[in-house]
């Protein structure tokens, strides 16, 4: 063999291994953007999902604050209903003692008029 023929049996080999790694490469990168690709869609699922889910709790939070304001005026109405009905109560009992004063008072004055009347004096 000749030294010409194994410099263009080398400079073939060369060719065909820079083809196959050529092709190789271009395959890889392929794979690598198809993986990236892939990821990228799995993640965008699910970063938007975890959107989603913020949106709809933040709405939920929202609502939550409205039905608690609700809920606390409500309950200052009622708490104003209650002591309303309390003072009510003390008074109808201040009533009642007022007319249990005035029936002993009277009472005592029908004793005193009945007795002075028995006693001409």
């Amino acid at each position: 063999m000749s030294l010409n023929r194994l410099v263009k049996d080398h400079q073939a080999k060369q060719s065909t291994q820079k083809r196959e790694t050529e092709h190789l490469r271009k395959e890889a990168v392929q794979s690598v953007g198809a993986f990236s690709d892939a990821v990228a869609d799995t993640f965008s699922g699910r970063v938007s999902q975890i959107f989603v889910n913020q949106k709809n709790l933040e709405q939920e939070a929202r609502n939550l604050s409205l039905q608690t304001a609700r809920y606390a005026k409500q309950t200052a109405q009622w708490l104003a209903l209650v002591e309303q009905f309390d003072s009510a109560l003390k008074e109808l009992g201040d009533v009642q003692n007022w007319v249990q004063v005035i029936q002993k008072d009277m009472e005592q004055v029908t004793v005193s008029l009945e007795s002075s009347r028995r006693d001409p004096a």
